[in-house]
């Protein structure tokens, strides 16, 4: 292994202390040295000069599980400054999986993160029906970065009950034998149990099989977590305050006897509803206060969603009669546009509905990006609202027209869905009750690129506007998560840990716009966001990424929590 030599930046070495002037040197993949003026000795020397030298970014929410197989690099988190990625989120994971429930938990996590089958069936070998197992096979396999995963209760659930998880409680016998699994899987390295309460449901509108777990199947798995001093991740409902305060609530009665650290998705600052975001995490503040290890996780990113009009969640589920459309074929779609039975539930439910993943109730926010009609082009970047302030009718009935024009594939995003103040986000990133993360990277490739959270950090909210100051920021992507999630050797700059490093400097960086390219197996695209800026990411001492682009290394380990 090639020994490194950072010479001549600024260290912020992720333990929150003010940055200092420091050369970095790396052997055999850990942290030899830390001091300034450090000489040349042999090394291969990384040119730090008028730059940062910080511990490389942790992302703690992504759902690059099965995108692993297909792209070992993670590409473009790398190019972000990521050096290690958590996984196995929202109750969905990747083992354990019996043969016979593959093509089930596929279709269910295509589903729920918005994922092409196609990649799946190319890329993933499904040589393994344990987590242990799993873990061993993705270790062999090689990675750009360092992955470590929760147990996904869906899969467990599906494990150990079989089809029956879908519709009833787990048995006493039920709950032993999956609190069993749960143990030989954290003891095999896992990182905790991952969870989704109140809010997901596969495309029959089905609750996912962890909701159905009553209040002794949860104590009986996290009393296994608890035993091995692992975390929890969960979703709580997303549609409502008070549903998800109830679930945080639910969770916290849980986790808090148990002193297990709980996080949990997501607190984002709504402009229609400006207040929401800061009660909820005062109430999370009132939480910890109180001795209870809770963490809602914010993010910085605006969420700006793209229409998949060809399966995932969308922004449908929540309404039949979009969603039955979203999911059905070309010509049961043409069928249903034209329909009137359908088109008038369709308005109905526009009408009623509250709140989707999408702005439906601000068409002036759903904006038009791309048609496929030339005699169109004179709306690409109007909106829903525009169109419908010349044509007349009812938005629903406009929609379902355009999409017709469009031979089913307009491009339509929805715009500030989330986040889109950038007041209101910097009062939930400075919070002291909030963990940063939420990426979501890895999920939702034809909705949104969720990856470049870290870079949206460090120029709008570090550099820009001053919410945070550098090491604060880079606290928050390294040491705390670390410290958080129990992720040893890591998180921190320091003598004998494990050189995970990136490189860059503030004036370099920049957050750009996601586009389409066409790279995933069996021909699929994906939105990818371009590289952020960094000079060096660099994995156990190696470099992963130099100037944006990749250099093909594997340094990355499947680590093992604890």
């Amino acid at each position: 292994m090639a020994d490194l030599l950072v010479k001549g930046g600024l260290l912020v070495d992720g333990t929150g202390a003010p940055p200092r002037a420091a050369d970095v040197r790396v052997r055999g993949g850990r942290v030899a040295e830390v001091g300034p003026g450090l000489a040349v000795a042999g090394e291969r020397v990384l040119d730090a000069a008028g730059a940062v030298v910080a511990p490389g970014f942790i992302d703690n929410h992504t759902h690059v599980d099965p995108s692993l197989w297909w792209d070992a690099s993670c590409d473009p988190m790398p190019q972000h400054g990521v050096t290690t990625v958590m996984m196995g989120n929202c109750s969905l994971s990747l083992a354990p999986v019996r043969a016979a429930d593959r093509a089930g938990v596929t279709s269910l996590f295509c589903y729920i993160e918005d994922l092409p089958e196609s990649a799946f069936d190319a890329a993933i070998p499904w040589t393994w029906e344990t987590w242990p197992d799993y873990r061993a096979a993705a270790a062999a396999h090689g990675l750009g970065v360092n992955a470590v995963g929760f147990v996904g209760h869906t899969p467990l659930r599906l494990f150990v009950i079989g089809a029956e998880a879908w519709e009833r409680p787990a048995t006493e016998a039920e709950r032993a034998e999956m609190a069993r699994v749960l143990d030989e899987s954290l003891a095999a390295g896992a990182l905790g149990l991952s969870s989704s309460l109140g809010f997901d449901e596969d495309r029959e509108k089905r609750p996912v099989p962890s909701r159905l777990a009553d209040e002794a199947e949860l104590a009986a798995l996290l009393d296994v977590v608890a035993a091995h001093g692992r975390a929890v991740q969960f979703i709580p409902d997303q549609t409502g305050g008070r549903a998800m305060r109830a679930d945080v609530e639910r969770m916290a009665a849980l986790c808090g006897p148990r002193g297990i650290i709980h996080t949990w998705i997501g607190v984002f600052h709504d402009a229609d509803r400006p207040h929401a975001a800061t009660r909820m995490l005062d109430h999370a503040l009132t939480l910890q206060q109180r001795g209870v290890r809770t963490l809602p996780q914010v993010s910085p990113r605006t969420l700006d969603i793209r229409v998949n009009w060809f399966g995932g969640m969308s922004w449908f589920a929540l309404a039949e009669s979009w969603h039955r459309m979203v999911q059905a074929d070309a010509v049961s779609k043409c069928a249903l546009l034209v329909d009137p039975a359908w088109r008038a539930l369709a308005r109905e439910e526009w009408d009623r509905v509250p709140r989707t993943m999408i702005p439906h109730k601000f068409p002036e926010r759903m904006r038009l990006v791309e048609v496929r009609r030339p005699e169109l082009n004179r709306w690409v970047g109007a909106t829903l609202a525009d169109l419908v302030a010349e044509r007349g009718g009812h938005p629903s009935d406009v929609l379902a027209d355009w999409v017709l024009a469009n031979d089913l594939d307009p491009g339509l995003v929805g715009v500030g869905v989330s986040n889109s103040d950038p007041d209101g986000v910097a009062e939930t990133l400075t919070h002291p009750a909030a963990l940063i993360g939420n990426s979501d990277a890895g999920a939702h490739l034809q909705m949104m690129c969720a990856t470049g959270d870290s870079t949206l950090l460090l120029t709008r909210h570090v550099r820009d506007r001053g919410d945070l100051s550098l090491e604060q920021a880079v606290h928050a992507l390294t040491g705390r998560q670390a410290e958080a999630f129990g992720l040893r050797g890591r998180g921190a700059v320091r003598a004998g840990g494990v050189a995970d490093l990136v490189v860059f400097a503030l004036d370099e960086l920049a957050w750009q716009p996601d586009v389409f390219v066409d790279d995933l197996p069996a021909g699929g695209s994906r939105l990818r966001r371009p590289p952020g800026g960094y000079r060096y990411t660099v994995v156990a001492g190696k470099v992963t990424q130099e100037a944006g682009g990749l250099t093909g290394a594997r340094p990355g380990r499947f680590l093992a929590a604890g």
